[in-house]
């Protein structure tokens, strides 16, 4: 399979790309790789810190869509399912990776925290409610932080979130809920939401 590339396509929808691409459509499969691996890359720096290891499961998960492609499901949500797809083969590669930062037990998920508390959120953000933000942010939880990350940055909502990280959809909204809760005691419910925004765009 040639590079992933493609000019042309850019104005089907996802759903589109992915009947062409299942029907043998290589350049339907690049115009989705193309579209979708800013988001994967992004996401799967927040389950490791290896980022040639996230670069080469992307590539490894494209191959095998187009390897699998005559069995592979019809997916109405396609970017909910690369990033499902994505977490799966990371987590897959925990016990090879020591970078693998992905946790099934939320109480023992704040021994190690994403690299997001060490980037700078902006410039003009005063610098106590910078601080704060990111110690709060390294206090959460991995799943937590998960969450929080799909929702807000990745737009996704409850369903396709449970989908993503294996749980209810009631069990996200309760994870969400708890976790907004915690942080909006220090601010404004809209003002934490452009915090939140900026904080990972900036991550």
């Amino acid at each position: 399979m040639e590079r992933f590339t493609t000019a042309g396509y850019r104005n089907l929808p996802p759903d589109e790309l992915w009947r062409r691409f299942k029907a043998g459509d290589e350049r339907a499969l690049g115009e989705l790789a193309r579209k979708h691996y800013p988001g994967l890359y992004n996401y799967g720096l927040r389950l490791t810190t290896d980022s040639e290891l996230v670069w080469d499961t992307i590539q490894d998960l494209f191959l095998d869509l187009w390897d699998h492609r005559e069995t592979v499901g019809n997916a109405v949500f396609v970017k909910t399912y690369l990033l499902k797809a994505l977490r799966y083969k990371l987590l897959k590669c925990r016990s090879q990776h020591a970078p693998i930062h992905l946790d099934d037990s939320e109480e023992n998920a704040t021994e190690q925290t994403l690299s997001i508390e060490d980037q700078i959120i902006d410039q003009e953000i005063h610098t106590e409610q910078e601080q704060l933000l990111r110690r709060l942010m390294a206090g959460l939880s991995k799943r937590q932080q998960e969450v929080l990350y799909l929702r807000f940055y990745q737009n996704l909502d409850n369903s396709e979130i449970a989908q993503i990280m294996g749980m209810e959809r009631q069990s996200v909204a309760n994870l969400l809920h708890r976790t907004f809760k915690e942080l909006r005691s220090h601010w404004s419910p809209d003002l934490l939401l452009s915090l939140l925004l900026l904080y990972f765009s900036k991550s």
